[in-house]
C-alpha cells in the first residue's frame, strides 16, 4: 500500500511487476517457432511467447541482427529514453557502466556513448548507464566508450589503456543452434596392384 497506493474501491495497489520478454516477431506472426527470451529466466517456447504477447498492454519495438539477435536501433526520433528502453537498460547494465563502479543503475544516468548533437541515436547500442561522477568524467575528459555490439562497452583511458565492461545481463534471444557440418570422409588409398610397363622389377611404388 505504501508503494502502490489504495484503489477507488479501498484496497492496495500493490507492488505492479515488470517482465520484459524477447519475441522474435516472426514467432510472434506464427512463422517461426524460434523461442522468445524472459529476462532472468532464460528460454521460452513458442506457445508460451505467444500466449504472454497476447495480452501485453505494450510493446517496444526492437530493431534485431537477424543472425545475432542484437538489438540495433531505436532511431533519432527522439532524444528522451523511452520508459521502456529505460528498464530494458536496468537490467543489461545494473551498475554504472565505468570500469570499476558499482553505483546502481537506477542511481546513475542514462547517457548517449555518441552525444545526440555529433549524430548519436537514441538506442541500446549507443546509451549506457554512467553515475554522475563518471558521466562528468566521459564528458570533460579524454575517457570514451565504445559499444562492441553485444552489451559490452570497451573504454580507452586518457593514456591508452583500454578496458572491458561485461553486461550485467545477456538480453540477446536464444538463437537456434545450427546443425555443424558433417567432417569430411577420411581419403581412401587405391593401390595400383597391376605393374607399369616400364616397371623392370614388377613391383608398384608407395
Amino acid at each position: 500500500m505504501l508503494i502502490g497506493g489504495v484503489t477507488p474501491d479501498g484496497t492496495g495497489a500493490g507492488v505492479a511487476a515488470q517482465v520484459n520478454v524477447t519475441v522474435p516477431v516472426l514467432t510472434l506472426l506464427g512463422k517461426s517457432e524460434e523461442p522468445g527470451y524472459l529476462a532472468g529466466y532464460g528460454p521460452i517456447d513458442p506457445d508460451t511467447v505467444r500466449r504472454l504477447a497476447a495480452g501485453a498492454p505494450s510493446f517496444t519495438r526492437l530493431l534485431t541482427h537477424p543472425e545475432t539477435g542484437v538489438v540495433l536501433s531505436m532511431g533519432r526520433d527522439t532524444y528522451k529514453v523511452p520508459a521502456a528502453l529505460k528498464r530494458w537498460l536496468e537490467v543489461r547494465d545494473e551498475t554504472c557502466t565505468f570500469p570499476g563502479c558499482r553505483r546502481s543503475a537506477k542511481r546513475s544516468d542514462v547517457d548517449h556513448s555518441v552525444e545526440w548533437q555529433h549524430g548519436g541515436q537514441t538506442d541500446a547500442m549507443n546509451l549506457a548507464h554512467l553515475c554522475p561522477y563518471h558521466h562528468a568524467v566521459k564528458s570533460y575528459t579524454r575517457w570514451t566508450p565504445r559499444h562492441l555490439g553485444d552489451g559490452r562497452i570497451e573504454w580507452t583511458s586518457p593514456a591508452g589503456y583500454r578496458y572491458i565492461v561485461e553486461p550485467s545481463a545477456d538480453m540477446r534471444p536464444p538463437r537456434t543452434p545450427q546443425p555443424q557440418p558433417k567432417p569430411p570422409a577420411p581419403a581412401v588409398g587405391v593401390w595400383n596392384l597391376d605393374p607399369e610397363p616400364d616397371d623392370p622389377d614388377n613391383t608398384t611404388p608407395f
